[in-house]
């Protein structure tokens, strides 16, 4: 969350539902900017992997 703010969970469970969707999409895009980045140390150490295909299904590039 923006502000930090600690919550357990019985009182993130008492908010109304609009406000739990608003604190778990700020969340994922937290996380998400966390992931990038570790992706982007990553390939700056060991350099990018190239993926052989995009899926399983049909083996696209």
């Amino acid at each position: 969350m923006k502000n930090n703010k600690k919550m357990d969970l019985k009182s993130f469970f008492k908010l109304p539902i609009k406000e739990q969707e608003k604190i778990m999409s700020e969340i994922a895009g937290e996380a998400n900017k966390d992931q990038l980045e570790l992706v982007k140390r990553y390939n700056k150490k060991f350099g990018k992997a190239e993926a052989e295909s995009c899926c399983q299904c049909c083996g696209c590039k």
